[in-house]
């Protein structure tokens, strides 16, 4: 029997990445955020053969989280947008695969999918961290009071 990481791990990264882009992220990454968090919110409501057959509900979901993160990739001035279109573009292309060849497993179908999804989550994660580094370091930078002798990280 395979191991199967507990459904509830993946909510609550949904939920933490949520929760810091809006926290601390900028535009991009609370869109990001969102889309994701909207996109795992449909798919549940449409996933129905758990991987025994092509998931047309999840596939068009994907579809569409994948258009908007390939807008926020060429929108943006940051790089991290491109790794999670390209991730997003990845779990879309299971499906197509999925499409193509009925012999692809169902444990290989959905794993892909769980993957796919774990570093769309974690792209979005480190441009918020990004984002946020980079403003502490530009109020520190603008700070009368930390002056020349003030530690730079």
């Amino acid at each position: 029997m395979p191991y199967e990481i507990p459904k509830w791990i993946w909510d609550a990264v949904v939920v933490l990445v949520v929760a810091s882009a809006i926290w601390r992220g900028d535009r991009d990454e609370r869109i990001a955020a969102i889309s994701l968090a909207v996109g795992v919110v449909l798919s549940k409501a449409v996933y129905s053969h758990e991987g025994l057959q092509t998931e047309w509900g999840v596939f068009i979901v994907d579809l569409v989280l994948l258009g908007i993160l390939t807008w926020l990739a060429l929108t943006s001035h940051r790089y991290w947008p491109i790794f999670g279109a390209a991730f997003q573009f990845l779990a879309v292309i299971i499906h197509l695969a999925r499409i193509a060849d009925k012999s692809l497993g169902g444990w290989a179908y959905i794993s892909a999918e769980i993957l796919f999804g774990y570093m769309l989550a974690a792209a979005i994660a480190i441009g918020t961290l990004n984002t946020w580094r980079a403003r502490r370091d530009s109020a520190m930078a603008d700070d009368p009071a930390a002056g020349p002798s003030a530690t730079r990280r």
